[in-house]
């Protein structure tokens, strides 16, 4: 008892442990959101229309890495350096400025995208691809919230930005199916148009709160593109090689397939996986401001870490066949096998955003830069080796081994760089 009470005022005591409490918190919540939404979804869609959801998607996100830019990296290493409130809302104003402009570029790249894809011809979702566009800010803007409030250290709205659209779409979602369902509608449509509703009241809400400045709106962007010049353009070309490649997944398998119902196999069995990397990444997350004084990684907290993210791979292996066979059907048991092999991926990537994000605090730009293109290249290579051959098993395949490639590549330049302080001192 007197244990207990001695860790519970600990906790009392630690912002940072409750920062670590409360996000994880959110996001466990939110994958289970997620995951009841998706049950919904998949029951209203199918197979084949959950598959060409998710396929659209991708293409977004895919998007958004690519004409980024490095700017969203450079304006969290504006307020991971800053101390000044006044000068972070000013931060936060033109990041929104250079997010605008990103959109305009974004747009119309897709427009072309759109029009000259012969993929999205076949399947019949060039002209539905194109309706979404105009509202493809979403995407951009979520980028936004998530970097920008990690280097604030805005753990409660970082919060609110990954559960609020989720609780959202997933009200939306039960509306739909139980009042949708039996009209003859394109019900592609009907699920994109509530999603991406959701997704901007939420998002133009969280802005409001936000409360961003406009002043020395000209400075504060030239500062941002230096810091672009010396830091978030070596990140955005770690993640063209390392995100893009990733997301480029979901991609490939579309084009190797008569129908999309693949992506979504995929999709579901790597949102089921997820949460094994939140646990690594939350942690990180909440020290990453800390991680920037720090020396080296506290080795309690990597073991804590470590014992906590194994625990959950168990329990996920044990929970998944059965969850998938009993809420989505037997059309989805590919899920199942998918998942196991995934999962191993999943949780070498959460261990490899664990290094991550203190070689991120500390300004090493070059090494994730570098980090991300030999992982990158590798998910390139698996992915044109093996998804052609074995669909959504290969994209599976490559997650699992390119996770232990990034890892790995991570824990060589952290131990590079700590190695080299010792020395230096």
């Amino acid at each position: 008892v007197k244990m207990i009470k001695s860790l519970y005022q600990r906790y009392r005591n630690n912002e940072r442990a409750k920062q670590v409490l409360g996000l994880f918190s959110v996001n466990i919540v939110g994958i289970l959101i997620g995951i009841i939404t998706s049950i919904i979804i998949t029951r209203y869609l199918g197979p084949k229309g959950y598959g060409d959801y998710q396929f659209i998607q991708s293409i977004f996100n895919l998007a958004v890495i690519i004409f980024s830019f490095g700017f969203f990296q450079a304006g969290n290493r504006a307020l991971v350096l800053n101390d000044d409130k006044q000068k972070a809302k000013e931060y936060y104003g033109a990041e929104l400025i250079i997010t605008g402009g990103l959109f305009i570029i974004i747009s119309l790249f897709l427009v072309l995208y759109a029009l000259f894809d012969k993929n999205l011809h076949q399947k019949q979702l060039d002209s539905f691809f194109l309706f979404i566009i105009p509202f493809s800010w979403v995407f951009l803007i979520a980028n936004y919230f998530e970097t920008l409030f990690q280097a604030d250290n805005r753990i409660d709205m970082l919060s609110q930005v990954r559960l609020y659209p989720k609780i959202g779409f997933l009200l939306t979602a039960i509306l739909v199916y139980f009042i949708f369902r039996n009209l003859q509608l394109n019900r592609l449509a009907i699920i994109w148009s509530f999603y991406l509703v959701t997704e901007a009241i939420v998002y133009l809400f969280i802005l409001f709160k936000l409360n961003v400045s406009f002043k020395n709106i000209k400075e504060r962007i030239n500062e941002i593109w230096t810091y672009n010049k010396s830091f978030g353009l070596n990140v955005y070309m770690g993640s063209i090689f390392a995100v893009g490649f990733d997301k480029l997944t979901g991609v490939l398998i579309s084009y190797y397939a008569p129908n999309n119902s693949g992506v979504g196999f995929f999709t579901l069995a790597l949102a089921f996986a997820t949460p094994l990397s939140f646990i690594p990444n939350t942690i990180a997350t909440t020290h990453y401001k800390d991680f920037s004084t720090y020396k080296h990684i506290p080795k309690k907290l990597f073991r804590i870490t470590l014992g906590l993210s194994c625990s959950a791979l168990i329990g996920l292996w044990l929970i998944i066949g059965p969850f998938i066979k009993i809420f989505y059907g037997i059309e989805f048991s590919t899920v199942i096998n998918l998942n196991f092999i995934v999962s191993i991926g999943v949780l070498a990537f959460g261990f490899g955003d664990f290094f991550n994000r203190y070689l991120g605090a500390n300004g090493k730009g070059k090494a994730l830069r570098n980090g991300a293109i030999i992982v990158g290249l590798a998910i390139l290579i698996l992915s044109l080796i093996f998804i052609p051959l074995y669909g959504e098993y290969g994209a599976a395949f490559s997650k699992l081994v390119s996770g232990f490639v990034y890892m790995i590549v991570m824990i060589f330049y952290y131990y590079n760089y700590t190695h080299h302080q010792v020395s230096e001192n």
